[in-house]
């Protein structure tokens, strides 16, 4: 036993060192072999804690190699931090941890250790809080670090895989934290991981989320209900929103959720009486919004091809824009006279 112990402790060692250099700059000459040994260390040495730690001879064996070690490692690095017995039950997700927050970490290796993080399932009995956060802090560094999407000429977000897989990593993330977390923190943690991400980007993020599978409708009802509220909750967000987004994927949301169409209304209202004739070619302008008379058509066609009832309800809101403008039939004096016509004749 005492060889088998010196043999365990050698190891140890060895491992104790690697988590000590994973957060530096020594990390950056790492290969992906280099890696996955030292993975393996770290989960056989969660094997060795659940194994060893009510064999209080053997713990404290352990223990007093660990003090020595540690005493070792401080004298000759910078800001170490001492690894204990209990920290070897969770030592994998502690390697993994340091790494994805190393700045001098191999590209190859940070996508080999997210990919890993993603694909090993973390909703087992012997799922730790700190894999759950790590999860998260993996899903936020993929979505703050990948590039801004070049996104022109799609008609809609689900033309782009790379959109989605971020959109699918938002998801799950945020589903993550929502189904541990009270109901009175949901909007404010929804808020806060949302704020993190870059304008336009997140809206596109949003809007994938929403049009994907007819989220509205699905097992995703919560986290689609918390996401509009985001969206709606002040101005800027909310015209941010609608200005960012295409137009066909603000009219399919229009036909998902009565609450969205309804402001959405009010945006295109607000365009609308935005917009004064141009004098120097005979058309209507919004120069608040940078808007044409064309660009106000494009948000309402999209929703003219919709549910009868949706483009009824428009139409009614119309007439009544129309009427309360003084009910002119002729083009040139009411924004609402114009637009009706246009999207009456399509």
């Amino acid at each position: 036993m005492a060889g088998k112990l010196k043999t365990l402790l050698d190891n140890l060692d060895q491992f104790i060192e690697v988590l000590a250099l994973s957060p530096s700059a020594h990390a950056k000459d790492w290969d992906i072999l280099h890696v996955q040994r030292a993975l393996e260390w770290g989960t056989y040495f969660q094997h060795v804690h659940h194994r060893y730690k009510a064999n209080n001879s053997l713990r404290n064996s352990i223990e007093a190699h660990l003090r020595a070690k540690d005493q070792e490692l401080s004298c000759c690095m910078k800001n170490y931090h001492h690894i204990t017995f209990d920290d070897l039950g969770k030592g994998r997700d502690i390697l993994c941890m340091s790494l994805l927050q190393n700045k001098s970490l191999p590209d190859p290796i940070f996508k080999y250790v997210t990919e890993l993080l993603r694909n090993s399932d973390t909703k087992g009995a012997e799922s730790t809080s700190l894999t759950h956060f790590i999860s998260q802090k993996v899903a936020s560094e993929l979505l703050l670090s990948l590039p801004l999407l070049a996104s022109k000429g799609l008609h809609e977000p689900l033309d782009n895989p790379v959109l989605m897989t971020q959109a699918e990593l938002l998801r799950s993330s945020l589903e993550g934290r929502l189904k541990v977390s009270e109901d009175n923190q949901k909007s404010s943690i929804v808020s806060h991981f949302l704020g993190r991400i870059s304008k336009p980007h997140v809206y596109h993020l949003v809007e994938a989320i929403l049009l994907s599978n007819d989220a509205l409708d699905s097992e995703h009802q919560n986290l689609s209900d918390l996401l509009l509220d985001w969206v709606l909750s002040n101005d800027d967000l909310r015209i941010g929103f609608f200005l960012n987004v295409k137009c066909q994927g603000l009219a399919r949301l229009s036909f998902m959720s009565s609450r969205f169409r309804h402001e959405y209304m009010d945006h295109l209202e607000k365009l609308g009486r935005s917009m004064e004739p141009d004098v120097n070619c005979g058309k209507w302008v919004s120069d608040p919004f940078k808007l044409s008379f064309e660009g106000l058509l494009d948000h309402y066609k999209p929703l003219m091809e919709g549910p009868a009832a949706v483009k009824d309800s428009i139409l009614t809101k119309l007439r009544a824009l129309k009427s309360q403008d003084g009910n002119y039939d002729v083009p040139g004096i009411s924004i609402w006279t114009d637009v009706l016509a246009e999207i009456q004749e399509t």
